[in-house]
């Protein structure tokens, strides 16, 4: 278990792989969600794009810090904080070898713009 003072919740967005012109995509039309809490989430970076540019696109990265079990799989999308992120890759599960706190580590990004 995570420390007392992780106390985000997150929701995990998960949609349905569907055939699509031949391949394998996400139906998000379709998508399911779930709240994972005692979470911890910690915001990286945020960056814009080209500032002369007509449209100043935007990403923001935060790495999530997940109690053990938490149910966070590759493909899943994670709504906080009014925005959108989508992992990149998979969830990490990290099994302390000394009896310290099992977690899941999940890397992810906003894009707006």
């Amino acid at each position: 278990m995570l420390p007392g003072w992780c106390d985000d919740t997150i929701t995990v967005l998960r949609a349905p792989l569907v055939s699509a012109r031949g391949s394998r995509v996400r139906d998000w039309g379709s998508a399911s969600s779930h709240e994972v809490a005692g979470c911890s989430v910690q915001y990286a970076a945020s960056a814009s794009g080209d500032v002369a540019a007509r449209a100043q696109p935007v990403s923001t990265t935060a790495t999530i810090y997940c109690p053990p079990g938490a149910d966070v799989r590759e493909g899943d999308r994670v709504a906080l904080g009014g925005a959108t992120f989508e992992l990149d890759g998979a969830p990490l599960r990290v099994r302390s070898p000394f009896g310290g706190r099992d977690h899941i580590i999940v890397s992810a990004t906003a894009r707006r713009g």
